[in-house]
């Protein structure tokens, strides 16, 4: 993995596997005067067979820490619409984030596939 100090890659682990990541990037807010941090919180992925036992809720609880300590003034988390009945939305609402925006999406190259078989969350 390409070494970036504004990309923060978080694993949770369960008996030596990792079952879950986030990846937090902070970028200078160029609409702010002072431009002061945001952050951005994408690839939140559990496995399967660890979901609903807390692991994303930890993960995102540590990302949202350290965007507060680098001094952001606001998180978007990107989710794709079809997790809205799956539990990850209601993860997301649950750590008090306001679905407020629309996204758009252009793949360049072809979508990757999940890495390890994980799927996102």
């Amino acid at each position: 993995m390409m070494r970036s100090p504004d990309v923060t890659v978080y694993c949770g682990e369960v008996d030596g596997r990792v079952v879950g990541t986030a990846t937090l990037t902070t970028l200078p807010n160029v609409a702010y005067v002072d431009c002061s941090p945001a952050a951005v919180i994408e690839a939140v992925v559990v496995a399967h067979d660890h979901r609903r036992r807390g692991i994303a809720t930890e993960i995102m609880r540590r990302a949202l820490a350290d965007a507060r300590a680098a001094g952001c003034d606001k998180v978007q988390v990107v989710s794709h619409k079809r997790h809205a009945t799956d539990g990850a939305h209601r993860l997301y609402t649950g750590l008090r984030f306001v679905p407020e925006a629309e996204g758009f999406r252009l793949y360049l190259r072809r979508s990757p596939p999940a890495a390890g078989g994980l799927s996102p969350s």
